[in-house]
């Protein structure tokens, strides 16, 4: 019987790294890693005056895409686009994707495309992969432009505070 595991893991939600992953790798089971370009924030396209309507979680819930965050999490994204597309002539995405993938114990990277031209990526994910010295690199990136990063705490803060309470 084949076992495999959902769960998301991008470069701004790594919380999969640290035991779940670890896990699926000692016991051999395939991970199925979705939100690669965490809620469209890691595509390199969106801007800081995007609005978000209705009952899009992005929109009021999400504290990545509020302010001041926002405009951090977005710097990060611009610093990593430029980054990808001077050391390999790769777009956001394509990094986005290939770290995903390059990371102990992953399996598929699972996304979503609403546009036509997000369909054209996948090929373009093998054939490369990160260094070590491109880790470093993206990791500080990220510690010199968000301030203080978001975890995956905010959908369930009294839940999962009870979970790392019990585990304690």
């Amino acid at each position: 019987m084949q076992v495999f595991l959902l769960t998301t893991l991008s470069l701004f939600e790594r919380g999969a790294q640290e035991e779940v992953l670890p896990w699926c790798q000692q016991e051999k089971v395939t991970t199925f890693l979705y939100s690669n370009l965490y809620r469209g924030l890691l595509s390199g396209s969106m801007m800081l005056d995007r609005q978000f309507k209705g009952v899009d979680m992005r929109g009021g819930m999400d504290p990545k895409f509020q302010e001041p965050r926002f405009g951090q999490y977005l710097a990060a994204v611009d610093q990593l686009t430029r980054l990808v597309r001077e050391k390999y002539g790769r777009s956001m995405i394509e990094l986005a994707v290939r770290w995903v993938l390059d990371q102990p114990g992953t399996g598929i990277a699972l996304r979503g495309a609403r546009h036509p031209e997000q369909l054209e990526t996948p090929g373009k994910i093998d054939g490369w992969h990160l260094t070590d010295e491109d880790m470093q690199e993206i990791d500080q990136i990220l510690r010199q432009t968000i301030s203080e990063p978001i975890g995956p705490d905010f959908m369930a803060p009294s839940t999962i505070k009870q979970m790392k309470a019990m585990a304690r």
